[in-house]
């Protein structure tokens, strides 16, 4: 009897202990999921985020459109049946600049050759540096062409650039457009800065982004007018319109000019879109 009760006794006890021990490992196998929980639940949000923000971004991106396909084509298709070494378009809404944009071996040929293939000094065309790539990729891309001026009876061509020297119409005329095969670029003015022929800022390509960003950097303080807030970027494009000034040939106004990244572009084509489509003066 006595041991019958013992056995009954030790048979309790062992039971409550295996109950303790399962009622710790489901509190502890609870604990753990919960903790597990947000992690997966972080990771997940983050995910999500991550595909909204590159969804976003890819929406935002400038994308050339069918139409603006149509258009340069017919645009290109015409220019280069006339000259075949066309590479673009430039023009300023609202002024007189209006020029297709020429590139050959060297930077003489187009000081006296128009782009229609005639021989005319003082004429001659809108062309790019020689050592520019035509995509219009590189940091600081750069063309020329003639003020013109009194001398001759067409003076329309870069004479628009030297008016940039005073500040409220480089106010007034912020944006340029240079249209290419593939795209447009737009362009806002940065500073001009009037300088010798032979000055040291002519550069095509720099050694590094500190270069590029300390030659810009100085041009911006030596300029005779300038944006009111200017960020100057390592990872930014610019274009120089460079001219001579009537008063003395062997002085240059040159223009500098920052492309418009492709993500800035869908919000500043809203903006701005419309008052820049080309309407014609030539």
């Amino acid at each position: 009897m006595r041991s019958s009760r013992v056995q009954r006794k030790q048979n309790k006890v062992l039971y409550w202990i295996i109950a303790s021990v399962l009622c710790i490992v489901g509190i502890l196998g609870i604990y753990a999921l919960s903790q597990s929980e947000p992690s997966k639940q972080g990771e997940n949000k983050s995910s999500t985020q991550l595909l909204s923000k590159q969804k976003v971004t890819q929406q935002q991106t400038y994308q050339v459109s069918a139409d603006e396909k149509k258009y340069l084509s017919e645009r290109f298709k015409s220019l280069s049946q006339i000259n075949s070494e066309a590479v673009g378009y430039v023009y300023a809404p609202n002024t007189l600049l209006d020029e297709p944009i020429v590139q050959t071996h060297d930077n003489e040929t187009y000081l006296d050759k128009t782009f229609e293939g005639e021989h005319k000094p003082l004429l001659g065309s809108v062309y790019m540096d020689m050592d520019n790539n035509k995509q219009f990729s590189d940091k600081l891309t750069w063309l020329f062409g003639h003020a013109r001026g009194s001398h001759v009876p067409d003076h329309r061509m870069f004479k628009t650039v030297n008016y940039y020297d005073n500040q409220t119409y480089f106010d007034e005329h912020r944006y340029v457009v240079i249209e290419t095969p593939e795209r447009k670029y737009y362009y806002e003015a940065m500073f001009l800065i009037i300088v010798p022929e032979n000055t040291a800022f002519y550069k095509t390509h720099f050694n590094s982004d500190d270069e590029f960003v300390n030659q810009l950097s100085e041009v911006q303080k030596q300029a005779t007018s300038k944006a009111k807030q200017v960020n100057i970027q390592s990872s930014d494009n610019y274009l120089v319109l460079s001219t001579c000034r009537e008063d003395d040939d062997t002085i240059r106004s040159n223009l500098y000019l920052r492309q418009i990244t492709d993500a800035e572009l869908p919000e500043f084509l809203a903006q701005h879109g419309e008052k820049l489509a080309y309407k014609p003066t030539r």
